[in-house]
């Protein structure tokens, strides 16, 4: 009855040795991923904050293209103002006509990059709010 209690106690010792070993192995594996996976964490997170700052930076520039581009209307509607106004009793009115013509294209043109720069505000402030 000694002997196989000695037995029993030996093969529990040893069971017990290699469950430890096994535990320590499959820890330290667990440690790893897991570091590994808050070191990816952080990267996206690094990642997306540079995203951000690029995204921050352009609306900026947009804002400042919108702000020139607005002096420009400004510019060209007085142009087309005072150009209808003197076209008609003006001896070159077809000419100032025709010049009429091209401020209002260049307005349409205007428009379209305000409205472009107008998107490139709106995507951010859409970002901004889903941070």
């Amino acid at each position: 009855m000694k002997k196989k209690l000695a037995i029993l106690l030996g093969v529990i010792a040893l069971s017990s040795m290699s469950f430890g070993a096994t535990t320590k192995t499959g820890a330290s594996s667990i440690e790893n991923s897991l570091n590994n996976l808050e070191k990816q964490l952080t990267d996206l997170q690094k990642m997306e904050d540079q995203k951000y700052a690029q995204e921050e930076a352009k609306a900026a520039a947009a804002q400042q293209k919108i702000d020139e581009y607005s002096k420009i209307q400004a510019t060209i509607d007085e142009r087309i103002s005072t150009i209808e106004s003197t076209a008609e009793t003006s001896i070159f009115g077809k000419e100032f006509k025709s010049k009429i013509s091209e401020y209002k294209a260049l307005r349409n043109q205007l428009d379209k990059e305000i409205a472009n720069q107008q998107k490139i505000i709106d995507n951010f402030e859409l970002l901004k709010s889903l941070r």
